[in-house]
């Protein structure tokens, strides 16, 4: 018994699953692992994948959640006409607190510092677009579309 729950304790619970970017993909003959793995990088940005040495499955961290919700789709698709393939959310916490602690070094590391001072936010340039193009009626000689009978008929009959 505490063997399983050893076990438990290093898994995620269902309420952390969908806060990840990680996806499992498994059922690929090891042969075939470059080939899924190139698959999943159609659907989103893999920053990072780990492979089991001696099993048929993969952990894969993709950029964002979309981007594994997307891959989560792909559960039970079969590639390459013969290979079906399992994807579900990674619940191995020795892999996700493993990115967890490389991305917070990262982070202490990588900021660039930048002066922003200059950008003008997004909103400035829709209000500046909106204020120039407002379509306004200033002549009231425009060309008006005839509604009358004859013009009604010739656009049926012609279809103009």
């Amino acid at each position: 018994m505490s063997l399983i729950n050893t076990f438990r304790d290093d898994l995620l619970t269902s309420n952390d699953l969908y806060q990840q970017c990680w996806v499992t993909v498994y059922g690929f003959p090891p042969a075939s692992a470059s080939f899924i793995l190139e698959q999943f990088a159609q659907y989103g940005t893999i920053l990072k994948h780990v492979m089991c040495s001696n099993g048929n499955w993969m952990h894969i961290l993709y950029q964002s959640k979309l981007q594994a919700k997307k891959a989560l789709s792909k559960n039970g698709k079969v590639f390459g006409s013969d290979i079906m393939v399992g994807v579900q959310p990674c619940i191995d916490k020795s892999i996700i607190e493993s990115q967890k602690s490389s991305f917070a070094n990262s982070l202490t590391t990588t900021i660039p510092n930048r002066n922003l001072g200059n950008m003008r936010p997004l909103t400035a340039a829709y209000h500046a677009t909106q204020s120039h193009n407002q379509v306004v009626p200033s002549n009231p000689n425009t060309p008006q579309k005839d509604t009358g009978f004859l013009a009604k008929a010739m656009e049926y009959i012609f279809g103009w």
